[in-house]
């Protein structure tokens, strides 16, 4: 099993990087064939890069919830437990109903 430890960000909070950073506007649960897929619509602002700078909206898909915040780091962000989505016709059936919610977002990645 492809399972892993996402650990949330906090919601309209920065994440740096050296060039730019990213914020995750909201995060919820879609139910997808009795499962509940995690997902997170983000934003990413490039200001200091070699081809200019720019911004993208797209939404992340870490997977199936295993357990959902059932702990904390010790920064206090929570951590749940997620599956991989492995099978290509799940993607492509859980792409489609996210950009049916959020028309606007055309990048659809997942872990």
């Amino acid at each position: 099993m492809n399972k892993f430890e996402h650990v949330h960000q906090k919601i309209g909070e920065e994440v740096r990087s050296i060039a730019g950073y990213y914020t995750v506007l909201e995060e919820d649960v879609l139910e997808y064939n009795g499962r509940r897929v995690l997902y997170e619509v983000k934003m990413a602002v490039v200001e200091t890069s070699c081809c200019g700078s720019g911004g993208l909206g797209f939404i992340f898909v870490p997977g199936y919830i295993l357990s959902l915040k059932d702990r904390q780091t010790p920064n206090g962000l929570w951590v749940s437990e997620v599956e991989r989505i492995v099978e290509e016709s799940e993607k492509k059936d859980i792409e489609k109903e996210l950009r049916r919610i959020y028309p606007h977002f055309y990048e659809v990645s997942f872990a």
